[in-house]
């Protein structure tokens, strides 16, 4: 530490820091990639929502899918929108819901319900129909419960690309045959 005046070393000239320079154009950069990105993507996704929608036939009617919804089956999973059957639990579920969707009809829909199944009438589920517009598409998953019943989660795209998903718990009766649908409740 020096005493006097004269002791005091010369002061350092400041030495120009290279990173100091290229530090704002750094961060400027990174902003500007980051922003791209975002915007890259939101395009991305506007345009695959808005594209229209393609419709095409499959192997197996009865389970059906396309985009967005991959068909599925096995033990603890069944996927599609087909056209179903009443060959067992999930498929007399998937003939519901394209009763509700595709054909649009509130008496083909409780064609497979039980006759004293706790759903509602066929005005009820045709009012329920109407208030979709048409050209909904749908896509029912179907996994199977430990008590017997089914855990339903339906996810229909509107036309325009507003999505909305329900989930039920259905349970299914066989009689004569064919299974039908006994009740239709919403998750407890």
């Amino acid at each position: 530490m020096p005493l006097w005046p004269g002791m005091i070393p010369p002061p350092r000239p400041q030495r120009w820091h290279a990173d100091r320079a290229r530090r704002p154009w750094l961060v400027a950069t990174v902003a500007l990639a980051g922003s791209m990105a975002t915007v890259a993507v939101v395009l991305a996704y506007s345009a695959q929502a808005g594209a229209p929608r393609q419709s095409a036939t499959y192997a197996d009617p009865v389970l059906g899918g396309g985009p967005g919804c991959q068909p599925t089956r096995n033990d603890q999973l069944v996927r599609g929108n087909g056209s179903g059957s009443t060959a067992s639990g999930p498929d007399v579920i998937l003939a519901f819901q394209y009763a509700y969707y595709v054909a649009r009809s509130g008496a083909d829909a409780r064609a497979v319900t039980a006759p004293d199944a706790a759903v509602p009438p066929v005005e009820v589920i045709s009012a329920g129909i109407r208030s979709v517009p048409a050209g909904t598409q749908h896509c029912v998953m179907i996994t199977p419960m430990a008590d017997g019943r089914f855990d339903v989660v339906i996810t229909e795209v509107r036309p325009d690309a507003a999505v909305r998903t329900y989930r039920q718990f259905v349970t299914v009766t066989t009689g004569a045959g064919a299974v039908s649908i006994a009740k239709i409740a919403p998750p407890t």
